[in-house]
């Protein structure tokens, strides 16, 4: 309850200087200023609403979301909607929405994008995984890498009820399949044992999933590199190299480590240069 009435006061507060400056603003303070608090005006009512609890969707994923709503309502301004549903531009909706197109607005989005995360930093006094404010490498994710955060955005919503947690600077899932997958800023890796169970195979285990999850942070880098090209130079070959059959066969058979192909020996090596610590190779 005290967090839904932090985050529906601050939702308020932002909300009045919003109507304030589209009802009496000019210039600079409506061209801009109102687009920058759009943006955490959106995330602080749906957190207040909806998900006032901490957690990875509502601290790492809802922002972007919310940073989307604005792009979205672009859209709707350069298709002239209001106009053609015969819709004021004095009223509520039309406010909220706003009246012109320009693709300015977007770098706005962004300040507004940041300025959640400082509030999100400050919340905890830049402690543990908060001493980040939305770095520039998650909004390329966002961005430059959309179509492969985009699905991993899907692929985690569809695992939600696995376990979830803030990896450096990504969202890294434990979901109930034995190999990795890396989507933008989205890693899934194996289900670690249980952690009061001391036996060697889970030690092993356990050590196994780190460098999994290692190697597919790896593949993160390797998004952010190469874009929109990611699925064609990365994406693709490595579901290949993994899943079909017959290479499967072909590495069991000679004895082939699973980073013989280049894209996967490549994550390897990023993901130990950056972390410093040991990925998975075989």
């Amino acid at each position: 309850m005290r967090a839904r009435l932090k985050y529906g006061i601050t939702f308020l507060i932002l909300f009045g200087v919003e109507f304030l400056i589209a009802r009496y603003g000019s210039g600079v303070l409506r061209s801009y200023i109102g687009d920058i608090l759009v943006i955490p005006t959106v995330y602080f009512l749906l957190r207040a609403v909806f998900f006032p609890k901490d957690s990875i969707f509502s601290v790492y994923v809802l922002p972007f979301l919310a940073y989307f709503s604005g792009w979205a309502a672009e859209v709707l301004q350069a298709f002239h909607l209001l106009d053609h549903l015969g819709i004021s531009s004095n009223s509520l909706l039309a406010i909220v929405l706003g009246g012109t197109f320009d693709l300015r607005d977007g770098l706005c989005y962004y300040f507004g994008l940041l300025l959640i995360g400082v509030f999100l930093a400050v919340e905890t006094n830049w402690k543990n995984d908060r001493r980040w404010w939305y770095p520039l490498a998650v909004f390329f994710h966002w961005t430059w890498g959309f179509y492969q955060t985009i699905g991993g955005f899907f692929i985690y919503l569809w695992f939600f009820r696995c376990k979830h947690y803030y990896y450096r600077g990504v969202v890294r899932t434990a979901w109930n399949m034995n190999s990795g997958l890396s989507m933008g800023m989205f890693i899934f890796t194996p289900k670690e044992p249980d952690p009061e169970d001391q036996s060697v195979h889970a030690v092993a285990e356990r050590e196994y999933c780190e460098q999994v999850a290692v190697h597919e942070y790896g593949h993160t880098f390797q998004a952010l590199l190469l874009g929109p090209l990611y699925l064609i130079v990365v994406g693709i070959p490595s579901i290949t190299w993994a899943g079909l059959p017959k290479f499967q066969r072909m590495r069991a058979q000679k004895g082939i480590p699973y980073t013989k192909l280049y894209c996967e020996k490549w994550a390897s090596r990023l993901g130990e240069k950056v972390t410093k610590e040991k990925a998975i190779w075989h």
